[in-house]
């Protein structure tokens, strides 16, 4: 069996190939995504949907852990998502600039596959790249 982190360096290899069946097989049928259950087909659409508007946008892996005990099967990752928005990108207008965003991720494994997602992305960041401004907290 592979390890956790190698499954996962695999699931990441294939959304930067866009090599959807792939990915497709490295997930359960029923993915819980965010706390919302979704068929795998609707998990593939969410990750092009994000994909789609930037055709250079690559996912670096910046950090890896892996839990891979019995009864416990989960990875947690953070990654850097680098790439040229040419069409709107979560709602924001490309500039023509690369932008770089940070997302934190974790990951529950079922019988070798990815059962559920939780996800954070720097979305403030995001937009002060795309907005070309600079975000203060007060």
């Amino acid at each position: 069996m592979s390890s956790l982190k190698q499954i996962y360096k695999t699931y990441i290899e294939a959304i930067n190939d866009r090599n959807w069946a792939l990915v497709t097989s490295l997930v359960h049928p029923t993915v819980i995504w965010n706390q919302k259950p979704c068929p795998a087909e609707e998990y593939i659409t969410l990750i092009t949907r994000a994909t789609d508007p930037a055709p250079d946008l690559k996912f670096h892996i910046d950090l890896l852990i892996a839990e891979d005990a019995e009864d416990e099967r989960m990875v947690s990752a953070r990654l850097l998502i680098r790439g040229t928005p040419e069409r709107e990108f979560l709602g924001l207008r490309p500039t023509g600039k690369s932008v770089e965003v940070v997302e934190h991720v974790f990951y529950k494994f079922v019988e070798g596959r990815i059962k559920e997602v939780k996800s954070v992305i720097d979305m403030e960041g995001l937009r002060s790249q795309m907005f070309e401004t600079a975000i203060f907290v007060q």
